[in-house]
């Protein structure tokens, strides 16, 4: 009986031991992984309404681009866009939405619960890489904006895409 018992306590000592190994071990994503997770967290998340493959009639929300074209400028960090959509998704209001338009065509987005983690990971997706375009978007931006208008919406996603 003793011996099964220090059995049992030997082996419980050994297993937390190795816990801290375990714990230290994290595991790290490459910056393509990264990339991709937050692509496919966008594509689960927003595109039921923001879907860029869906025509310009049927859209339930702006594109994608369009946001991160209003949200972000030149002078924007990742800091301050990840707070703006956090801000943004926790409680949408009109007077803090940088697309009056789109809030006359689609009218105030619902509140959308969904965890930081992943508004966080949407955001910095957006940010650092290229948001895919609708057909129609080119010609309905010069139409909005006027032709040559990107750079001041944050249209340097070729530079952005290219970090």
């Amino acid at each position: 009986m003793r011996a099964l018992l220090f059995l049992a306590v030997l082996t419980f000592v050994i297993s937390c031991k190795e816990q801290p190994k375990k714990a230290e071990e994290t595991v790290t994503m490459s910056a393509e992984a990264l990339a991709e997770h937050g692509k496919q967290m966008m594509v689960t998340y927003c595109y039921q309404c923001h879907n860029p493959n869906t025509s310009r009639e049927s859209m339930l929300g702006p594109p994608m681009i369009g946001i991160k074209k209003h949200y972000i400028s030149d002078s924007t960090t990742k800091e301050a866009f990840v707070a703006d959509l956090l801000s943004w998704m926790k409680g949408p209001k009109e007077e803090n939405s940088k697309m009056p338009h789109a809030m006359e065509k689609f009218g105030l987005m619902n509140h959308q619960v969904y965890p930081d983690s992943v508004i966080v990971g949407i955001a910095e997706y957006m940010y650092d890489n290229e948001i895919e375009k609708p057909e129609w978007y080119q010609k309905h931006h010069d139409e909005m904006h006027g032709p040559g208008e990107g750079k001041r919406h944050g249209q340097n996603d070729q530079k952005k895409g290219d970090q």
